[in-house]
């Protein structure tokens, strides 16, 4: 975490666990850590590589159709898709139709979700915090992310505000459902750890 986020607990600095019979097996399976692909769009991307070099082996741009992040070699499989406070408002009235659209393309994914850099405080708070001109009820986006859940099977991920903290939680999650793809299609089961069958 950056000085100014230094209340927070730091993340890991280690690899994923991944254990058979009770020992490591990252470099015996000489399992590799994932590329992030961020679409071109995006014009502030999350540091995945940068902050999280422990989970993340790199990234680099690409012209994604769906969502704004994925992985080499799981493009067709996984998709994420980030939103601020302030997209997230504008999406609920303004991009409506837009966003439901998009929401469609990203419910044909085996692995996705919608990761929101805020929390249910920030949002059911209000916006005059964050300086978001809207009369959009913080109700209608709770609203519209629990319809858009139930429909289209979609998780959403409430994150933070804070960079780094959001940041975070997208390099955890991609990098795991790498790790567990990666191990499945290499025949060591989708399990991280034999002892608890996670």
């Amino acid at each position: 975490m950056s000085n100014g986020d230094a209340r927070f607990v730091a993340p890991t600095t280690s690899r994923l666990r991944v254990m058979r019979d009770g020992g490591s097996i990252i470099r015996s399976a000489r399992i590799p850590k994932p590329v992030a692909l961020v679409d071109t769009r995006e014009r502030e991307p999350f540091p995945l590589h940068a902050n999280h070099p422990n989970w993340i082996g790199g990234e680099r741009r690409a012209t994604l159709k769906t969502g704004d992040y994925t992985l080499e070699g799981m493009e067709s499989l996984l998709s994420l898709e980030r939103k601020s406070l302030a997209d997230l408002v504008a999406c609920t009235v303004t991009y409506r139709r837009r966003f439901i659209a998009a929401c469609g393309r990203l419910a044909r994914f085996r692995w996705k979700a919608i990761l929101v850099e805020a929390t249910c405080e920030d949002i059911k708070g209000g916006f005059g915090q964050c300086d978001i001109p809207s009369e959009v009820h913080p109700n209608s986006i709770c609203g519209t992310l629990d319809a858009i859940e139930a429909k289209f099977g979609i998780p959403v991920i409430y994150t933070s505000t804070v960079q780094d903290l959001a940041t975070e939680r997208a390099a955890s999650w991609l990098s795991k459902h790498f790790t567990y793809w990666w191990l499945e299609e290499h025949g060591y089961g989708r399990v991280l750890i034999d002892s608890d069958r996670l």
